[in-house]
This record gives structure tokens, C-alpha cells and sequence, in this order.
């Protein structure tokens, strides 16, 4: 924009006043210029236009419906970036500081001579000026802005997609499988797997892009990537082979490194049924593993991975194990409220923590923010003694759904803690619900059709039914159900929280509710902790 097309307005009662000043500004080139005899006229123009419609307006401080001060204060308040020139003979101090409290950016006097005028005008115009380029530059930067942030979360919800998290919030037999995985930035550089290879065996592996940005994350979520789809082709076909895995896993890293890039990631196959976890670790933090009340460390047992990496070594550990972890250093790295690494912590405690929860909230309790990416992969054995509360097949019925939820919290409040009541109470309807729903009267297959409340669905079959226990014993409460539905696949529904959709809302909301939740491999069966 020309200096010259700037759209100047003049508020004054004076015609002759106006005339003067209109001379001026046309002979300096502006052509753009309206004029308000009446400052109340200019009031109810003001309250129809936009910022733009006005770069620099002349205002006249002696007026009889309204002096300068009042319409420069309004003019400002709506439009604080156009120019304001008060127009004034008057010598008053106390004029003068109400005008620069309100905004003015400029004083002149009547019968200005005609040089001093051009000379203040351009310095006004190229101020307004500047206000143009500013703003192209600011609506430019949003713009960038904008793209990266688009990018960036395209960026995560790919990176969310391609984790492959199948085993945790399962449980297998008497263990639990729970998993945790937080970014310290908007990109991970950690990515991770975990996959039900059989009943009994799982493979976990973490991968941990070392460095920052962009290129750190490219090489974990491109490894993990490929790992997916190796396995995934492998199970497809029934042919599992550990060792292939590694291999192909380490050569295909390796390939996409840059000279100045490492990698540290660790590849884990555990066997629950014969007590035996097979690893390569490869500068990856140690794994703990609890057995009894013994912490056995596993330590790397090969360095991170460069491009120039040949081999590596695959190991073994044979025994009876009651609990294992995996994590990447943002766990143990991360500096506590003493100024140690929370491992020393981790330490002492790890024989006390139960859930993953447990260890998550103590964490979160002496680190205020860790100081990297954060992925944890725990298996706990649970092989615990409960003393049973309710232990009974129940007909999915809307009626006796009602009746059995009253009649247990009327057992349990004689049993548990009020808020342990409180939230089992609230978990058995949304479970008891949904069961009835999915089991009895398959939404999950028709969610056109709108179930009206009382209203009685007829269906063909046999009634249906769902095993339910609730036990409990000095730390914990555990309600257990089974019904006869399909099931359904509860690492999607979890992933899908990632991205704020509105699908297993009921299941996001149980997680939240408890302080573990754990399906079994269908998904028509779900275990729930409350820590007492």
C-alpha cells in the first residue's frame, strides 16, 4: 500500500477548519478523505466499520456535542492501531495528558503551516504503514504457524498409528499386561510394539531414536514399522522365528541411519508357560525382573545400533519371575525433587509397586517433568490371595441389572471404603449396561437404531447370560465380568483415545475410574482393580 491510499477522516464542527486541512492532504496526494461535521455522526460510523476502514483520523478537540477527548477515547478503545491526530489550540497540560492517556499519537494546532504539517503527516503515515506490514507479517507467521502445527499432529497420529500395542491392558491367566507411553515432545522419539505371538508368548520391544526432532523420531517409528509387518506377515502365515525378527530388524535400522545417528532399541520374547524371555538389548536401560522379593537386573548386552553395526547378541534369562519391566530412560533418567535420578527411587520401591499405576503416580509424585521420552511395558504375575464378595451367574435383564447393582452395594458398603463402594457401584452399571447392550441386544451391530429407554426389545434365543465375582483382599478390590457377547478388540478402542474420538467412551472411562483395567484375549470379559 501506497502512503497516498490511506483513508483519512476529519472530525470537526468547523467547515473552515476542514477545508484547510482537506487542501492540505490533497496536495500532498491523498485523495481518500472523509469528513463529520458532527462528532455523534462519527460515533454511529465507527460502530459499522472495520479497523481497516480507517488509517488516520484528524479530531478536533473544541466541539459542542462532544469535545475530542470523548470521541478519541471511543475511537481508541474500538480501534487502538489507527492513527489519531488531536486538532487543538488550546495549551492546557491536563488536555494534553488525558489525550496521551487515551491513545493520541499526535498534536496539532490550527493554522499548522502547511510544511511542519507534511512533515508530521508522513512520519503518521509511514507509522500506519508499518501497521500493514506488520499485520501481513503476523497473518504471514499464522499461516506457517499453522501449517507446522497441521504437520506436526499428522506427524503424531501417524506415529500413534503405526505403535502396535496388543497385549497391554490384557490379562493371562493370573498375569496383567499394562503399558505407558508419554512424549516429551510433540514428535516421540520413542516408539514401541508390543504382540500376542501365542496364548502364552508376547513380543516387546522399545526403540528409542537417540537425539531430537524430526530425524530421531523418522528412524524409531520407521523401525517399529517395520518390525509390525514383519511379524505381522510371520504370525499370518504361522511362522514365528525370534531370532529372524532381530535379524532383519537390526540390518533394516541400520540401513536407514545417518553417519551421525544411533539407535538404541531392545526386542523381547516372553514365554509365560516356560518361564523364559529371550532378548536382544542394544543400549537400551536395563530390565527389571521381581521374583519374590528379589530385583534381578538384565543389562544391555549390546551397544546402540549405527549405521555401521555388523552384529549382535541374543540372550537369554530361564526362572520363575513374578514381574517384569522394560522402559526407555525417561523413567529412570528423569531427576526427582532431591536432585537424584528417579532410578535410586525405582529401587527401593519396585517390589512394592503392584499395578503400573502404582509406579506412574509415584513417579509423577517426585519428578515434576521428565527430562525425556517415557515408555514403560510391565507384566505383574497376580497371585494373590482375595476373599470373595459375589460370586455369581447373572441373567442380562434391564430389570435385574437394577436389583443386583443395589443388592451388592448394599453388601459391599458393610465391606469396603465408601469411595471403593462408590466406584464399583458406578463401574458395575457402565459394565452391566454394556454387556446388556452388546450381549443381549447387539447395538454394537446395529447403531442405526435407537433404543428407547423402558422400552421392551424382543429378540430370539435364549436368555443371556454374564459371570460376575467381586473380591477383595488388604490392597485391593477386584470385580471381574464375563458375558456371552462377541467381544471385541480393546487396543483399538484404547489408540482411539489418542486421537479424542467418541468411540469406547464407556471403556476410556472405566480406565480413568479404577486404577487397572484388563481384558481378556476376546475382549468379552474385563477385570477392574480399586485400590482401597
Amino acid at each position: 500500500m501506497n502512503k497516498e491510499e490511506l483513508k483519512i477522516v476529519i472530525v470537526d464542527d468547523s467547515k473552515v477548519s476542514y477545508v484547510a486541512i482537506k487542501t492540505m492532504l490533497k496536495s500532498i496526494g491523498f485523495e481518500n478523505i472523509k469528513y463529520f461535521e458532527y462528532p455523534l455522526d462519527f460515533i454511529q460510523y465507527l460502530k459499522t466499520v472495520k479497523q481497516d476502514d480507517i488509517d488516520i483520523a484528524f479530531i478536533d478537540y473544541q466541539m459542542p456535542e462532544m469535545n475530542g477527548l470523548k470521541v478519541l477515547h471511543y475511537l481508541k478503545m474500538k480501534f487502538k492501531d489507527i492513527v489519531a491526530v488531536m486538532m487543538t489550540s488550546s495549551t492546557d497540560t491536563e488536555v494534553k495528558q488525558k489525550a496521551i492517556k487515551y491513545g493520541v499519537n499526535e498534536f496539532m494546532h490550527k493554522g499548522i503551516d502547511f510544511f511542519e504539517f507534511k512533515a508530521k503527516l508522513n512520519i503518521l503515515a509511514n507509522l500506519r504503514l508499518y501497521y500493514y506490514e506488520s499485520k501481513h507479517h503476523q497473518e504471514e507467521l499464522e499461516l506457517v504457524l499453522q501449517y507446522k502445527d497441521t504437520q506436526e499432529t499428522l506427524a503424531v497420529q501417524k506415529q500413534l498409528k503405526i505403535i502396535e500395542d496388543k497385549v497391554s491392558n490384557h490379562f493371562y491367566k493370573e498375569w496383567i499386561a499394562d503399558s505407558y507411553f508419554k512424549p516429551k515432545d510433540i514428535l516421540s522419539g520413542d516408539s514401541y510394539s508390543t504382540l500376542k505371538i501365542d496364548d502364552d508368548r508376547f513380543f516387546i520391544s522399545i526403540v528409542d531414536g537417540m537425539g531430537k526432532g524430526v530425524s530421531a523420531s523418522l528412524s524409531s517409528v520407521l523401525t517399529v514399522s517395520f518390525m509390525n509387518y514383519s511379524i505381522a506377515k510371520s504370525l499370518e502365515f504361522n511362522d514365528f522365528n525370534f531370532e529372524r525378527v532381530v535379524r532383519d530388524t537390526f540390518h533394516y535400522a541400520a540401513s536407514i541411519m545417518l553417519d551421525n545417528e544411533a539407535l538404541s532399541l531392545c526386542m523381547i520374547e516372553v514365554d509365560l508357560k516356560h518361564s523364559k524371555i529371550r532378548y536382544t538389548n542394544l543400549g537400551m536401560p536395563p530390565f527389571y525382573i521381581l521374583n519374590k522379593n528379589e530385583i534381578i537386573k538384565i543389562r544391555p548386552n549390546n551397544r546402540p545400533l549405527l549405521q555401521t553395526s555388523k552384529e549382535y547378541i541374543i540372550d537369554e534369562y530361564k526362572g520363575e519371575f513374578d514381574a517384569f519391566l522394560v522402559s526407555s530412560d525417561g523413567l529412570f533418567e528423569s531427576v526427582d525433587h532431591d536432585g537424584y535420578p528417579y532410578f535410586i527411587k525405582f529401587k527401593q520401591k519396585y517390589n512394592q509397586f503392584f499395578l503400573l499405576s502404582d509406579l506412574i503416580k509415584d513417579f509423577k509424585a517426585n519428578v515434576d517433568e521428565a527430562d525425556d521420552d517415557t515408555t514403560i511395558v510391565y507384566l505383574k504375575k497376580d497371585n494373590k490371595k482375595y476373599d470373595t464378595i459375589f460370586n455369581q451367574k447373572i441373567v442380562l435383564t434391564q430389570e435385574n441389572i437394577e436389583n443386583i447393582v443395589n443388592n451388592i452395594e448394599f453388601d459391599l458398603n458393610d465391606i469396603l471404603p465408601l469411595k471403593v463402594v462408590n466406584k464399583i457401584v458406578f463401574a458395575l452399571n457402565e459394565l452391566l449396561i454394556n454387556s446388556y447392550e452388546h450381549s443381549v441386544l447387539k447395538i454394537s451391530k446395529n447403531k442405526h437404531k435407537i433404543i428407547q429407554k423402558d422400552k421392551k426389545i424382543e429378540y430370539n434365543g435364549k436368555d443371556k447370560f454374564a459371570f460376575l465375582s467381586i473380591e477383595h483382599n488388604e490392597n485391593f478390590a477386584v470385580v471381574f465380568l464375563e458375558d456371552e457377547g462377541e467381544g471385541f478388540d480393546v487396543s483399538d478402542i484404547l489408540k482411539s483415545e489418542w486421537f479424542n474420538k467418541y468411540h469406547g467412551r464407556g471403556v476410556k472411562m472405566l480406565k480413568k475410574l479404577s486404577d487397572g483395567i484388563y481384558y481378556n484375549q476376546k475382549g468379552n470379559g474385563v477385570k477392574l482393580y480399586f485400590k482401597k
